[in-house]
């Protein structure tokens, strides 16, 4: 009679176990599914910078303004009339008599527009303008008178007037003028006596106020 040898029961249990213990983990297969799959991102594109295009800006220059032309005197036999004349010299003068003329004196130059009056056998009376468009040569201003045959001295008491000369003959006849200068004026009162005249009166400050009556007719 043989007798039969049983395994003990507890290692009959133990045999599957460690079957599935010895497959755990071996082979390339394992490690390719074990091993975590790296994620792949590509690199950001940094954007090339844009240059805004510089819009050019036209600059414009003011051209400079031109100063205003001077004002334009009137003609003189607008401003002065025989009964003006009359009341500044105590005599009776014919009517105006319109004319131009033109001085050189200290080296300046000038047009001017005369308007005369005439007291027959008497005297003549000349009234000169002149604005700073009209002078030909040199700077608007005051010259003073040339001094041949004459005395000429400053005038500066006329009312309205920057500046004055008064200019009178040495000798008979009696010749004078008087210059009454603005800004914008240059006024000559001219006196031309006949021989053997005496002016009843006094030439100078009679020429003075009418003068100053001329100047404030100009200034309106």
């Amino acid at each position: 009679m043989r007798l039969r040898r049983t395994l003990p029961a507890a290692l009959l249990l133990l045999t599957p176990a460690l079957a599935a213990c010895g497959d755990d983990g071996d082979g390339p297969d394992a490690d390719a599914s074990s091993s975590p799959t790296e994620p792949t991102s590509d690199a950001p594109t940094t954007p090339s910078a844009i240059t805004p295009s510089a819009t050019p800006t036209s600059v414009t220059s003011a051209a400079p303004s031109s100063a205003p032309p001077a004002a334009t005197l009137p003609a003189a036999c607008d401003v002065v009339t025989s009964d003006a004349v009359a009341r500044a010299y105590g005599v009776t003068v014919g009517p105006a008599d319109d004319g131009s003329g033109a001085t050189s004196e200290g080296g300046s130059a000038w047009k001017s527009d005369d308007c005369s009056f005439e007291a027959k056998d008497l005297v003549e009376i000349t009234v000169k303008l002149t604005g700073p468009g009209d002078f030909t040569k040199g700077t608007f201003g005051c010259p003073q008178p040339n001094e041949v045959g004459a005395i000429v001295d400053p005038a500066d008491d006329i009312a309205g007037a920057t500046k004055g000369w008064w200019k009178v003959s040495d000798a008979p006849p009696l010749e004078a003028t008087l210059r009454a200068c603005t800004a914008d004026a240059l006024l000559d009162i001219e006196l031309d006596y006949e021989d053997g005249v005496d002016y009843q009166g006094d030439p100078r400050n009679d020429s003075i106020a009418f003068a100053e009556q001329i100047l404030a007719d100009l200034q309106g």
